[in-house]
């Protein structure tokens, strides 16, 4: 096992991968920019190292202060969390090179679907069904106009090494593809370092469901499935897992076709395969090389702690699960994220209050300063059910126990949303939220 881990991310996920380093004994580096100086998972690392300004190209972009800070403080793995540079298989090659130990997949596998577009003619060679879509880096505008024509309108314009919602757009003509594009480019090249685009058919009713991998090289493992449809700009919100819409056939083909994707790859560590859903039919979308922002859900449903697995894998532990284990979930778990609304006029959390016996993953305390040029979330509510029903009933509870004095946050949107008939009966669609959003 580590003797000592160093977490290259901020906030809530690092503040989760302490935790799971403190069960398994093993000591850890905690790297902060100077706005995070004094952030909760600082304190709670056993180390600190300041890498660098506020701005993330300086600090949580910077591969190589990373890699000094891992260097210096003798850490033996690199953890790197989500977002930032945690698909960025030339930094996974960088720690190799260092002789330290990359808590994710190969280089090679994280280039091979970090390119979104490139990953789709993968998944197309895999014989796993794709919509429609077109790589447009390098072109000029009316080769873009020519490619956007063949793929259709309307279409979304995606950042080929994006995640997180971020570089997305949905678009309706040429005209507004023109307008859109430079915007887009700028974003991706903000969030991931590369303002490659490519262009994809838009389903105007559909599911948004992921399959969650764990694979040691030799062996891969199926934890489990989740809906993640409902999403606010790019940005999801609720997330429940097992995807309650699924009969046992569609789950069934929905797992060979992810065993089917990755046949030949001989993939390590986590990964979350990520399908539109549309009348019975699966379409790849992207995989994300990493551990996902939702994976408490499958934690809860499973019963085994993810990122421990995660970490262990990483040293050469042995990993075993149940090959059915995803298949038969032990409840039914929903996740609501509570974030800032953006922009924030207040940024002191005055008071804060959790729920009894429900999950909370968060980077903040009460008296804490919201960071919110980082990002807006806030903490992660994780309840259990014995079925949907219990489990959308649990969370309308919690919610309402949810206290938070200080910033403006999504909350009542998300109290009234777990009420709306529609959610509660299981009837949306990707597109949904944003619907309710203009009629709250």
């Amino acid at each position: 096992m580590f003797r000592k881990l160093l977490i290259a991310n901020r906030g809530e996920i690092a503040v989760r991968i302490i935790r799971a380093c403190q069960q398994l004994n093993i000591k850890t580096v905690a790297v902060c920019s100077t706005a995070d100086r004094g952030a909760w998972y600082t304190e709670l690392a056993d180390e600190v190292v300041c890498i660098g300004p506020a701005a993330t190209s300086g600090s949580y972009l910077n591969a190589e202060a990373i890699l000094m800070a891992a260097i210096n403080t003798h850490a033996d793995a690199i953890h790197p969390g989500y977002g930032f540079l945690a698909e960025n298989a030339d930094f996974a090659a960088m720690c190799a090179e260092c002789g330290i130990t990359w808590i994710g997949p190969r280089a090679d596998q994280i280039k091979l679907m970090g390119d979104k577009s490139q990953a789709k003619v993968f998944a197309r060679q895999q014989g796993v069904p794709v919509l429609s879509g077109q790589s447009i880096q390098g072109m000029a505008w009316p080769q873009i106009k020519q490619a956007a024509g063949q793929v259709g309108f309307p279409l979304v314009l995606k950042a080929s090494y994006g995640g997180g919602g971020k570089g997305i757009r949905v678009i309706q003509d040429a005209h507004e593809l023109h307008q859109q594009l430079r915007v887009a480019q700028q974003e991706a090249a903000a969030s991931f370092l590369n303002d490659a685009m490519y262009l994809e058919h838009y389903l105007t009713r559909a599911r948004h469901i992921e399959v969650q991998v764990l694979g040691t090289g030799e062996q891969l493992f199926i934890l489990g499935d989740r809906d993640c449809s409902l999403q606010l700009h790019k940005q999801k919100v609720l997330e429940e897992s097992p995807a309650s819409i699924l009969t046992p056939a569609q789950r069934q083909n929905l797992y060979d076709l992810s065993r089917q994707l990755l046949a030949t790859t001989n993939y390590q560590s986590l990964g979350t395969i990520e399908y539109l859903f549309s009348d019975g039919h699966f379409y790849f979308m992207e995989m994300n090389t990493r551990l996902q922002v939702e994976h408490g859900v499958t934690e809860l449903t499973t019963g085994i702690d993810i990122v421990a697995a995660q970490i262990k894998q990483a040293a050469g532990v042995t990993i075993d699960f149940d090959e059915q284990i995803g298949l038969n979930p032990k409840c039914t778990a929903i996740e609501a994220r509570l974030t800032a609304t953006l922009p924030v006029k207040q940024t002191l959390i005055k008071e804060l209050t959790w729920p009894a016996d429900v999950r909370v993953d968060t980077g903040y305390r009460q008296g804490d300063q919201l960071m919110t040029m980082y990002d807006g979330l806030i903490a992660k509510l994780m309840v259990t059910g014995t079925d949907r029903q219990q489990a959308v009933q649990n969370l309308q509870a919690a919610l309402e126990q949810v206290q938070i004095v200080g910033p403006a946050t999504n909350l009542a949107f998300l109290r009234q949303t777990v009420m709306r008939a529609d959610y509660v009966q299981d009837q949306y669609s990707i597109h949904s939220l944003a619907r309710w959003e203009v009629h709250e």
